[in-house]
């Protein structure tokens, strides 16, 4: 751009205001948007790639079929690893992991209890990168009872101590401290405070059960080795050692199968939601659907620029002529508005950055991810940015600078431009794209709105208020029973129950046999006490839940709908059902509680046992399940504290509302919605700013129809509605190019969930009604103003 051509623009600039204003607010805000999403989504595909060797890193996952159960799940056999290095050479290093939770820490007379300890081969150091801060990462989990913790667990432990060889209790055993990490990066699929070697653990890590899945396992490919060409061979290999040789194709023929496949490291996070995930991963779905907001949030600010430019292309039209005629030619001119559009592009991207570094923080807090652009540490950043103004420059004024060029120089100079009705239908069809995308994302919205609100509030089988969850019971020890009497004394607390999970969490799958039937399956067990069904308000459909005073209920069962459906018995009761395993026991079914959502409604309802706690086949008891009289949390909390600190004072006292732990569940969901619901807003918004410039030059062009309309008697409600009626017709237009597209779109989205909405008809009304509300508002406004000027002025208008 020249000085001159710089001049000009200034001159504009200042000359009109309120259409510049609008320009490089909507391109700005839109700008703003994108970068925002932009963040967001590359911040989540950015996921576990701070290994060095990422791309050679493995997780095997298991896809099978046990007599009626489907199995999908992240746990592996012990003897897994040496098999795999015998059989597969193109493996470079193995490791497992199993991760324990709550469990007591002590150094000296700092006691903490932890819920991060990972439980790992010596070569988990040699395969994810994690920056040494002391220690060997090829010896540091090389002995038994050795320790490697983090650096905020050694400051929080150790503070100015060196804990290198320092001796820690965990669990009641000595460990050796012999390193020190950096932190886990934010974006890994799983967080770790300590590593403990499996060999630590005798008859755990090293057993020979081939059924019995309690490790992920990730392997470590040599560099030139195909992934592709290792999971083809790991039929055979299950066959082998699996199924020892036994006739696989036979037991396939009667419909159950156990296949092992490869999960690339960075593709966990957002394509893997199967058990054993050690935390809530993202959704690729939702990194798409935000894609294509951004994408559409940045259209729609490029089409105002388009839109606003092309209805103020009269007002430069002589300046046009007048170039031409003194010997301006056609590229000459497109070089003149193209450069206007990227310097007011340039200029909308410094504002827009700006709105992004004022709003950063509260998005980062909003979506607890920690996101920042980083302008000097990336070389890339800044030109990327300049590169990124320029495009939308570029695109946003090439049809203007081509309309606006293409003038013809008698016609203009003669008036005869306002004829010309192809800027018109471009200006309209600008509108018609706007509002269909508006329209589109009012319904997306409307109907990630309802499915969230669906998950919440549909019956779940359960009550999930106003139950406090008391973590760390199983520090209580034999004091357990005592302490939940002392609280059943308080009159605002209902009842109280133990718990080795809790719904919501991961349950332990354990293969199952009934009498009677020929199959096998898997039930998803939860060990608790029997006062657990009025903590949790379970149906009973058949039978009893367990009873203190039988003592027999200790070696009893009971089943969900799903699990009975599953056996096929129609008088469940008094039945028995027996584990798979070494040691066979034999369980009494004494009651079949209606089915409820211990897992998210993304699954169907999987068949699911209660077992006894601390009867003949039960895990640790873990939480405390306390039911209280709505409105007494602050007076129960204290009275739990104190209960608490009299009975376990060693370990503190740390509580969660189940409400809040089950919602969880559905972070990304609430997280999307709530997304969308701002980038819509905005996207509208921009729109809007759009229709109300080109309102307002509308209004102004028919000024003098305005004031002849008036001189012959026309209300200012005609005079509105004719100006209204117009941008109806576009609307409506809209809505029938977007309802097809958003019925496809959302449809395909639902699918994801067993449980769902409909897409219902008046979402649809509703989403037009929206449009129009929003188009006849923004368009009334200026209309209405015009409608009230005086006709004199109007018809003495130059």
């Amino acid at each position: 751009m020249n000085i001159n051509n710089l001049k000009i623009l200034m001159r504009n600039l200042n000359r009109q205001k309120g259409f510049y204003f609008l320009n490089i607010l909507g391109l700005a805000i839109g700008i703003a948007c994108s970068t925002m999403i932009f963040l967001f989504v590359t911040y989540e595909l950015e996921y576990d790639k701070y290994n060095q060797r990422h791309d050679k890193i493995y997780r095997i996952a298991v896809d099978a079929v046990a007599g009626n159960t489907m199995i999908y799940q992240t746990g592996t056999p012990a003897p897994l690893p040496p098999a795999l290095y015998a059989e597969f050479p193109e493996i470079e290093k193995i490791t497992r992991i199993s991760d324990r939770s709550e469990i007591k820490t002590k150094y000296k007379d700092i006691v903490f209890n932890e819920d991060r300890i990972f439980l790992v081969d010596s070569t988990f150091l040699e395969i994810f990168t994690y920056s040494m801060i002391k220690g060997n990462p090829k010896t540091a989990l090389s002995e038994p009872f050795s320790v490697v913790i983090t650096e905020s667990v050694a400051q929080k432990y150790f503070k100015s101590e060196d804990p290198i060889n320092k001796v820690m209790s965990l669990d009641g055993e000595d460990y050796k401290v012999t390193g020190i990490v950096e932190d886990v990066p934010d974006q890994s699929h799983f967080h770790f405070d300590f590593l403990l070697p499996l060999t630590s653990f005798e008859g755990y890590y090293n057993q020979d059960n081939w059924w019995w899945n309690s490790f992920a396992c990730y392997i470590l490919l040599h560099s030139e080795a195909d992934y592709n060409a290792l999971e083809a061979k790991f039929p055979d290999f299950i066959k082998k050692y699996l199924f020892e040789g036994r006739d696989y194709d036979e037991i396939a023929s009667k419909g159950n199968k156990w296949e092992y496949y490869l999960q690339p490291l960075t593709s966990i996070h957002l394509n893997s939601d199967i058990a054993g995930e050690f935390e809530a991963n993202g959704n690729q779905k939702y990194i798409y659907i935000l894609m294509v907001v951004a994408v559409f949030i940045l259209a729609m600010a490029c089409i105002n620029f388009m839109n606003l430019s092309t209805a103020k292309s009269a007002k430069r039209a002589k300046e046009v002529g007048i170039r031409k005629v003194t010997g301006a030619t056609k590229t000459k001119l497109i070089n003149q508005f193209l450069s206007e559009s990227v310097l007011i592009s340039i200029i909308s991207l410094v504002f827009g950055i700006i709105i992004v570094e004022s709003l950063l923080p509260l998005f980062r807090d909003f979506t607890s991810k920690n996101m920042a652009i980083h302008y000097f540490e990336n070389p890339w950043t800044i030109p990327l940015l300049i590169f990124f103004g320029l495009i939308i420059g570029i695109l946003s004024g090439s049809y203007p600078s081509f309309v606006l060029s293409s003038f013809q120089p008698i016609k203009v100079l003669k008036g005869g431009l306002t004829k010309n009705r192809k800027g018109i239908t471009l200006r309209n069809l600008l509108v018609v794209i706007q509002f269909s995308i508006s329209v589109f994302l009012i319904i997306g919205t409307i109907i990630i709105f309802m499915q969230l609100q669906m998950i919440q509030n549909k019956n779940l089988g359960f009550d999930k208020e106003h139950i406090i969850v008391i973590k760390n019971a199983y520090s209580l020890g034999n004091k357990s029973d005592v302490f939940k009497n002392e609280l059943r004394k308080n009159s605002n607390i209902i009842e109280v129950a133990g718990s080795h999970r809790m719904p919501g969490m991961r349950f332990n799958n354990i293969g199952f046999g009934a009498e009677g039937l020929d199959d096998g399956f898997t039930l998803n067990l939860l060990c608790s006490d029997p006062e657990y069904i009025d903590v949790m308000n379970f149906e009973l459909t058949h039978g009893r839940f367990f009873l203190k005073e039988f003592k027999t209920d200790t070696a009893a069962i009971v089943i969900n709908e799903a699990a009975l459906k599953l056996i096929g018995w129609e008088d469940p009761v008094g039945k028995k059902l027996n584990n798979w395993g070494e040691t066979r026991i034999h369980f009494n079914l004494i009651g079949v509680v209606k089915d409820f959502h211990y897992e998210s409604m993304h699954e169907k309802v999987r068949p699911q046992a209660f077992m006894y706690l601390g009867g003949s086949y039960s895990w640790e008891e873990s939480f405390i399940s306390v039911r209280i009289n709505p409105g007494s949390e602050k007076a129960v909390l204290d009275f739990l504290e104190t209960s608490w600190n009299k009975f376990s004072a060693e370990l503190p006292f740390t509580y969660s509302f189940f409400d809040k732990d089950y919602d969880a569940l559905y972070n990304n969901e609430k997280q999307t919605k709530d997304l969308m619901v701002i980038f819509s807003v905005l996207a509208i918004f921009i729109a809007c700013l759009g229709l109300l410039g080109l309102a307002s030059f509308m209004a102004t062009q028919r000024i003098k129809e305005i004031g002849i309309r008036k001189t012959l008697g026309a209300s200012s409600r005609s005079i509105v509605w004719s100006f209204s009626k117009e941008y109806t017709t576009w609307v409506l237009i809209a809505n029938i190019l977007a309802w097809p597209v958003a019925w496809i779109v959302m449809n395909r989205w639902l699918n994801n969930f067993e449980y769902r909405v409909g897409l219902h008809w008046w979402i649809f009304i509703m989403a037009t009604l929206i449009a129009l509300l929003i188009a006849w508002l923004t368009v009334s406004t200026q209309s209405y103003r015009a409608s009230r000027t005086n006709p004199v002025d109007a018809l003495h208008y130059e």
